[in-house]
């Protein structure tokens, strides 16, 4: 049986609906955040409330692999869209991850202002030369996901970069710069995080968000549209054995 491990950073409309689906459930805490264990279709079921953003997202991703040992990863919720084609209840999947608050800046002389367009994103690697690199997302999930993605009818599916970071990008200059660059297709707060260590612990992960807003078409934010990527997951439950 497979032991499935679903993070998302807000329960209360994140992890509500399938909090509600999981039979026998029973509560375990952390002095960081919370598990909530039981089954969904006969699948062992491990779903965390991280909190919001990277540090929390990596510490409960740690925590729970090394408490449950799960098989697979399944990182869901909300985020905001970065493309012109990419609209409110249309789902991105993460092929690949990057970070987006890894900044390296042309020096410059006092005075000389910044401009956000020298601003590089890059990882600094030990031992290495620093450089941008993706956190991939499992084939075999992303498979799955193609296999029952006309399952999904409240929007359209995309494939492709999320950006991930501790920050809130509502400036539409610098979301198309990063959407053009780096071919950005959403931006959310943990999942480079809890791809890092997933991939590093060498288990099949992969972060799908529903987009919730879009600030270049003035698409206002509306976080109950969470609901759709539980309803989303509860169907890739099917997929995975």
């Amino acid at each position: 049986m497979s032991k499935i491990l679903i993070i998302a950073a807000m329960a209360d409309v994140e992890l509500n609906y399938l909090i509600s689906n999981l039979e026998d459930c029973k509560i375990e805490k952390t002095n960081l955040c919370k598990f909530y264990i039981g089954k969904i279709y006969e699948k062992e079921i491990i779903l965390c409330d991280s909190k919001v953003g990277l540090i929390n997202a990596a510490a409960a991703t740690t925590i729970a692999i090394e408490k449950y040992q799960p098989d697979y990863i399944i990182n869901q919720g909300c985020a905001g869209g970065f493309g012109r084609n990419i609209h409110k209840s249309d789902i991105v999947v993460g092929t690949e991850c990057i970070n987006i608050t890894s900044i390296m800046t042309k020096f410059k002389k006092e005075g000389e202002g910044y401009s956000l367009d020298d601003w590089e994103l890059i990882n600094y690697l030990a031992g290495e030369k620093d450089r941008l690199v993706p956190q991939k997302a499992s084939d075999k999930l992303i498979k799955m996901i193609r296999q029952m993605e006309d399952t999904y009818i409240e929007g359209k599916i995309h494939y492709g970069v999320i950006g991930s970071g501790d920050i809130w990008n509502k400036e539409c200059d610098r979301i198309i710069y990063l959407n053009k660059k780096y071919g950005i297709l959403c931006e959310d707060m943990e999942g480079i995080a809890i791809y890092t260590v997933a991939n590093q612990y060498k288990i099949p992960a992969i972060d799908i968000r529903v987009i919730s807003d879009n600030e270049i078409l003035k698409e206002e934010y509306d976080r109950n549209i969470s609901i759709n990527i539980q309803k989303f997951t509860m169907n890739l439950l099917k997929e995975i054995f």
